[in-house]
């Protein structure tokens, strides 16, 4: 005859003792906070442009955000578009016309 092993009674659980009557209160401790100040946009310069030559622009992936008023953006979408070029066209012809050397280009 074969005999059938009976299942082992699990021990049952004791009743949760009592919480402390204070432990739902959170426990806050006041911190110093120590704020650093923000970094401006920080520039090493190096060398003057001409010092370094014109062929080191490695360094540079040939793009940025530039934050403007909505206007603003507004006007030089309309101008690139009566000029029929694109936004960053113009945008890149306006500002090389703006930091063009002396005596470059322009008489």
């Amino acid at each position: 005859m074969v005999q059938k092993k009976k299942a082992k009674a699990k021990p049952k659980v004791a009743a949760k003792a009592a919480k402390p009557a204070m432990a739902h209160k959170k426990v806050t401790v006041a911190r110093k906070v120590v704020r650093k100040a923000p970094v401006k946009h920080a520039v090493k310069v190096t060398k003057s442009p001409s010092a370094r030559g014109d062929g080191d622009y490695t360094k540079y992936s040939g793009k940025f955000t530039v934050r403007l008023p909505k206007s603003l953006h507004q006007a030089l979408v309309d101008r690139a578009e009566r000029e029929g070029v694109s936004l960053n066209l113009f945008v890149t012809n306006a500002l090389s016309r703006t930091v063009a050397s002396p005596g470059k280009g322009k008489k």
